[in-house]
């Protein structure tokens, strides 16, 4: 009875590691315009997005690697039909302004819709919106 138990409990805690690992968001990536992540604007270059929490979580830190400019975003999970090939990072694009949408972590059926804040509506009612997608390296 006991070592069922303690395999019982064995399985359990690798089931919950499993499910953390796919929960967290760890990636990488270079974006090449300028653009806004929550109410902050950014400028071009190497980002960084983690999820805040080992649970991962609604909150994901977007940092650039190579100054102190970065905001923390509040976001919903949204899911796909099949699982990304890639990690990737959605930008909708209204006119000539880049907001950030999406996050995808790699081999995962789900991702994280970034809230959209009140500039981005504003621009949503006067112009087409542009998806563009930035393919991701996972650390």
């Amino acid at each position: 009875m006991k070592k069922n138990l303690l395999s019982l409990a064995m399985s359990l805690a690798l089931l919950m590691s499993a499910a953390a690992q796919a929960q967290t968001t760890n990636i990488k990536v270079t974006v090449p315009f300028e653009f806004t992540a929550g109410n902050i604007q950014l400028p071009a270059g190497e980002y960084e997005v983690k999820s805040m929490g080992p649970w991962g979580g609604s909150a994901l830190s977007v940092h650039n690697v190579n100054s102190n400019a970065g905001s923390v975003v509040l976001s919903g999970s949204c899911r796909s039909q099949k699982p990304t090939a890639d990690g990737k990072l959605v930008f909708y694009r209204y006119g000539h302004e880049y907001f950030l949408a999406e996050v995808w972590n790699r081999n995962s059926f789900s991702g994280s819709q970034i809230k959209t804040n009140p500039r981005q509506k504003e621009l949503a009612k006067n112009h087409s919106k542009d998806e563009i997608l930035l393919i991701a390296s996972e650390k």
